[in-house]
């Protein structure tokens, strides 16, 4: 976790707080073992070796990035907003005070998340996201202590 102030103007500060992606060796396993399996039919069917080095040099390109983009989520707290990063230009936007719930989660469901021990964040009336930073508790004290100075 860092924590960053930047002056915003002379008359106040934006505090920012950044928590990394906790990161699932289980999940990074998963992506490799389909990039794998995706290579035995054209092993099993004697293929031409220049189709699987080709087909290999590809896999391992998209996995490379796939692996890369996990690693590289990230949850920023910046005053009054969560800003969720992922696949290094995408980031999504949800106001502190839109948040109505956030609970431990499982969920498979695709996210900006590297692990399945996730938490899910309601927010607005029917939205959610799930996210996983590697800090939990620290995450969820800091949304709740934002969402109280607003009170």
């Amino acid at each position: 976790m860092q924590i960053h102030n930047k002056n915003q103007n002379k008359n106040s500060i934006m505090q920012t707080k950044v928590y990394k992606t906790r990161v699932s060796i289980l999940l990074i396993l998963i992506v490799i073992s389909v990039g794998i399996l995706c290579q035995l039919p054209l092993i099993m069917n004697h293929a031409p070796k220049m189709a699987i080095i080709s087909n290999s040099a590809t896999m391992f390109f998209v996995l490379g990035f796939g692996i890369a983009s996990i690693i590289n989520i990230k949850y920023v707290i910046v005053n009054d907003t969560l800003r969720i990063y992922s696949f290094f230009w995408i980031h999504k936007d949800i106001k502190i005070d839109s948040i109505r719930k956030m609970e431990p989660s499982r969920s498979i469901i695709s996210s900006p998340a590297g692990s399945l021990k996730r938490l899910a964040i309601h927010y607005n009336k029917y939205d959610v996201v799930y996210i996983s930073p590697r800090y939990q508790e620290d995450f969820i004290n800091e949304i709740n202590k934002r969402r109280k100075c607003k009170d």
